[in-house]
């Protein structure tokens, strides 16, 4: 019940204020946008015969919007241990819900999930304004069929989210840090142009991203693709995704003791 407490009261904390709700979906809709439009006049229009050789997407708006919007939910957890854990650090209130019967661990997982919840609220809201605006055809047997390989992509980051816990909890600000990594996730994972632009040694580099094999296996059983057809995706996040858990958590433990020498304190 803890953890469903700590959702709860982020999501109160958040729909609150409904200028913040639509000020954080006009966010979303115009960086989805702008980076469609700024595709099609690099292609030359909306379908591209080397996307489609590249990627088996040759809709550009289609190949875009999947990969977006499941970038923006993925990088929730880390969203949440740096602004959330944050928050809580100003206020003086972190130490006293470390010592409560939550623990620090199960506030942390309430947190990445509740700010995970949040953003698929907002980033399906996106999502439906894409499929509309762009006439793109979603079936809702597709968006069923994908839910599998969504639930892997969100455990995997939803592990690497105790990382920048640790890293809060000890430097107290990594806001920039985290946001030079969420966009190099995004230039990395292949969201807005296919990874075989890259070259060899960052195409490597990309491999160990949960989210690039996330949008490729998605991307082909939106357009009718078999599970076996995407079996090779799956069992790389099925790799990473005990990898990622097992490095955060040895991140965060290591924090955690240097935090709990030099004392939680305020912010």
């Amino acid at each position: 019940m803890s953890i469903l407490a700590i959702i709860d009261k982020e999501f109160r904390m958040f729909f609150r204020y409904p200028l913040r709700v639509i000020s954080s979906l006009l966010v979303g809709i115009v960086f989805l946008v702008q980076f469609i439009y700024f595709g099609q006049a690099i292609l030359g229009g909306r379908f591209s015969s080397l996307l489609q050789a590249s990627t088996g997407v040759g809709d550009y708006p289609t190949y875009v919007l999947i990969g977006y919007t499941l970038w923006w939910v993925s990088v929730s957890p880390m969203e949440a241990s740096v602004w959330g854990i944050r928050r809580e650090l100003q206020r003086g209130t972190f130490e006293s819900n470390v010592a409560s019967p939550t623990g620090i661990l199960k506030m942390i997982l309430g947190l990445a999930i509740a700010w995970m919840l949040m953003d698929s609220v907002l980033m399906l809201a996106v999502f439906v304004f894409g499929v509309l605006a762009f006439h793109i055809p979603i079936s809702l047997t597709a968006v069923i069929k994908v839910t599998p390989v969504l639930f892997l992509s969100f455990l995997a980051f939803l592990g690497f989210g105790f990382m920048f816990s640790g890293l809060v909890m000890m430097l107290k600000n990594i806001g920039p840090l985290a946001n030079i990594l969420e966009f190099a996730i995004l230039f990395l994972s292949g969201v807005f142009f296919p990874l075989s632009t890259l070259p060899q040694d960052v195409r490597a580099i990309s491999s160990l991203i949960p989210l690039t094999h996330a949008t490729n296996a998605i991307r082909k059983l939106f357009l009718g693709y078999t599970y076996p057809a995407v079996f090779h995706e799956i069992k790389w996040m099925l790799i990473l995704i005990p990898l990622y858990w097992a490095v955060s958590l040895l991140i965060f433990k290591w924090a955690e003791r240097i935090t709990r020498m030099m004392g939680y304190g305020g912010y």
